[in-house]
């Protein structure tokens, strides 16, 4: 009788243990699945907000710096003292 109690028991607890590993595999793949599916959702947004932020930046503020250099790199290149 008492064998057989601790057959049982040790049944049920073997039992246990198999659905907790299944779980467990099944728990581990879909935590995998969504951080890599977070992780790429990710660096295309950040890439997407780079390429739109970078379109609608003038061009205006590096021309102008451009200009105000060649203009003051030209009035120390001309200005000659005798």
């Amino acid at each position: 009788m008492l064998t057989n109690i601790t057959s049982i028991i040790n049944q049920y607890i073997e039992s246990v243990n198999r659905t907790l590993v299944t779980n467990d595999l099944n728990g581990a793949i879909i935590f995998i699945v969504v951080v890599l599916v977070w992780y790429s959702s990710s660096i295309v947004f950040l890439l997407g907000m780079q390429m739109k932020t970078s379109k609608e930046t003038p061009d205006e503020s590096t021309t102008r710096s451009t200009k105000l250099f060649e203009h003051s790199f030209r009035d120390l290149t001309n200005n000659k003292e005798i």
